[in-house]
């Protein structure tokens, strides 16, 4: 059985603060709120006892804030995927949004697998089919790596994109997720989504 979590950062800073925007260094890159950090440290004790053997993230800094407690306590490392990363849309940001950059971030994430490299890389401006077929591509390849048990860490629309893929299950896209969201999914064997890529099972899990 193969098993692929699916879960929405927790809750941004600029969601509760919106005047943080206006002085940050990297403001299309915010980091958690204090009651996001609270999350993720929630999260890696529910998933405590819950095989997983990759945790993968997008490359923005509340996905890695989300998942590194996690990673960190499963003693696995954090892989920074381009091809998680949120729609890249010409009416939210000007340009390619600039991240935190990787030295920064190693510095307070030293589990970050600076050995990875992205499956996919993104285009900017990206409209919503290019949005659509980039998670399509990724999810496909994320789920033939022969990997068991796998959890990523995400955005609202880079999740419900990859759920949709999956399960052939279009009204996905419209899912309300919540800020630390969690969507299981199942499949009858690894690699078996080569074959038949629509046989996923979802699950809402409890956040």
């Amino acid at each position: 059985m193969q098993t692929f979590w699916l879960i929405r950062h927790a809750q941004r800073l600029d969601f509760i603060e919106p005047a943080w925007f206006e002085t940050a260094i990297y403001p299309y890159d915010p980091p958690l709120s204090s009651q996001g950090l609270d999350w993720a440290m929630q999260l890696a004790q529910k998933f405590a006892d819950i095989p997983i053997d990759r945790v993968i993230t997008s490359p923005f800094l509340r996905t890695i804030q989300t998942g590194s407690p996690l990673a960190t306590l499963l003693q696995l490392p954090l892989q920074l995927e381009w091809g998680l990363c949120e729609w890249l849309c010409s009416d939210w940001t000007p340009a390619l949004p600039k991240t935190t950059p990787i030295d920064e971030l190693i510095r307070c994430y030293p589990n970050i697998d600076v050995n990875y490299q992205s499956l996919v890389m993104p285009c900017y401006p990206e409209t919503l089919k290019e949005l659509d077929e980039r998670l399509t591509i990724i999810a496909q390849k994320l789920t033939r790596h022969h990997c068991d048990n796998l959890l990523t860490i995400a955005h609202k629309g880079s999740v419900l994109g990859i759920v949709a893929a999956l399960t052939g299950e279009d009204e996905w896209r419209n899912y309300d997720l919540p800020c630390g969201g969690i969507i299981k999914l199942t499949h009858a064997g690894v690699g078996a989504a080569s074959q038949n890529e629509h046989r996923w099972q979802s699950q809402i899990w409890p956040g």
